[in-house]
């Protein structure tokens, strides 16, 4: 039997569907923040992105990849790609190549509806696999796209216990990769004081607790975690009220606060917050990078929820040192 024949016996049933990235035509416009600064971070540009493709729209994550690259996911079980454009002194000024694909699930077909591949949050793995959270089914899968690219059947991760508990709503929102390949997973919380963190191996066999509770602000709620290039994790919040609007708050931990006892998440430390008169939309992802310079750069983006009322905005911003233990 030929490796190809070979390799097409082992893979899962894939429906009828087409194989290709589809490529999506995008707009972008300049956004300014109206703040050099803003906390412990300083502006890098923005653009609000749109398009008249349907398929564009509710990012709910994204990470930061070789050579600008960013992948994304959207809360429509969608993956996009895309190239980071930065002009001559590194700020942010648009995006290039954009293209989407169907994310699958473990038999390698498509969502059969947006309950099932309501995605959230992405995290790239040590091994060079992405870990996505479900916010709805309250599940991780994990896809190889070195190998398979977007086309792939996912493979179950980690089982979390109490996640029956969770608003089906408000759930398994934000995911991030420890260094040896575990994942911290954090659900988004609602009027509790804290939101449940679970640490859980990739290998665990049985549901595993939650470690702590992550304490996010007042009225905020938890959408996303990334890993810091020099070990801890940023954390994005959300706000929002119909009369107050949009607000996000952007913070830090080392991974040693994991390991303390308590209900609550100890060391926290508040980067920043984007408020009115700054423009803010409903901010989900966030990705951290480490530039050439040494610095630590932050992207977040917003959902735009397909409304025309929202906005899909990205921002960078630069930290010029971070100091987070593992």
């Amino acid at each position: 039997m030929s490796i190809c024949a070979l390799l097409s016996a082992c893979a899962p049933a894939i429906i009828d569907t087409p194989e290709q990235w589809r490529a999506v035509d995008v707009e972008t416009a300049p956004v300014a923040l109206g703040a050099e600064r803003v906390g412990r971070l300083r502006f890098r540009g923005g653009v609000e992105i749109s398009s008249a493709d349907e398929v564009f729209g509710g990012i709910s994550d994204l990470e930061v990849l070789d050579d600008n690259r960013i992948l994304a996911i959207s809360d429509n079980g969608d993956w996009f790609e895309a190239r980071l454009v930065l002009n001559e002194a590194g700020d942010l000024v648009g995006v290039s190549d954009v293209r989407s694909a169907f994310m699958r699930d473990e038999n390698g077909r498509l969502f059969p509806t947006k309950r099932h591949g309501d995605s959230e949050d992405l995290s790239q793995l040590p091994d060079g696999r992405f870990a996505v959270s479900f916010e709805q089914t309250q599940s991780i899968r994990i896809y190889d796209f070195n190998r398979d690219g977007p086309f792939g059947a996912a493979r179950p991760g980690p089982r979390l216990a109490g996640v029956e508990r969770l608003h089906r709503n408000a759930g398994l929102e934000a995911i991030a990769a420890t260094a040896e390949g575990a994942l911290l997973v954090g659900a988004e919380g609602g009027e509790q004081r804290t939101t449940p963190l679970w640490l859980a191996p990739l290998d665990a066999q049985a549901p595993v607790e939650p470690r702590i509770g992550y304490p996010a602000a007042l009225g905020y709620s938890l959408t996303a975690l990334d890993r810091l290039p020099d070990g801890g994790f940023v954390a994005l919040e959300r706000f929002y009220a119909p009369v107050i609007g949009a607000r996000a708050r952007i913070t830090m931990f080392p991974e040693t606060s994991l390991a303390a006892r308590g209900e609550a998440l100890p060391a926290l430390t508040v980067l920043a917050e984007l408020a009115p008169p700054m423009p803010v939309d409903n901010f989900e992802g966030i990705a951290a990078q480490r530039l050439g310079s040494g610095a630590t750069r932050i992207y977040v983006v917003s959902d735009d929820n397909f409304s025309d009322r929202q906005r899909t905005l990205l921002y960078a911003f630069d930290v010029s040192s971070v100091s987070s233990s593992r």
